[in-house]
């Protein structure tokens, strides 16, 4: 005989499994510290190319210009003042990064503690047969 709370339950886990379960059983794999230092990670490797290219832009946008001025400015100074702004945008950006993923890994745990008491229930649906 077919049990409708137990087929609405097991719709239910299907559809999470085929869309953010994918993720959540991914994320939840991980250690909490593991899954933000690797994501930081990645995020500071991601900006250092970002602000490299911001850099070659601005330098090509104006590249007679900056070729005529390059041998009146104090280079250490440049390369300090873009060392600086590197610095201050790496660290927003890492700090931004740490939220985001500290929150994805406390919503993915969240979901999995939920898919389990899902599957607990579902469990104890078949030992009542």
């Amino acid at each position: 005989m077919l049990n409708e709370d137990r087929i609405a339950l097991m719709t239910k886990m299907a559809a999470y499994e085929a869309s953010q379960g994918k993720r959540d059983i991914t994320v939840s794999g991980f250690f909490r510290g593991d899954y933000i230092s690797f994501g930081v990670l990645k995020s500071a490797l991601c900006a250092t190319i970002g602000f490299a290219l911001v850099i070659a832009m601005y330098i090509l946008y104006d590249i007679e210009g900056f070729l005529t001025d390059f041998y009146k400015m104090d280079v250490a100074a440049f390369v300090r003042d873009i060392a600086v702004k590197y610095a201050v945008v790496l660290v927003i950006y890492l700090l931004i990064s740490y939220i985001v993923y500290a929150y994805r890994y406390s919503k993915a745990k969240k979901h999995m503690k939920k898919y389990l008491s899902e599957l607990k229930e579902l469990e104890e649906m078949y030992s009542w047969e």
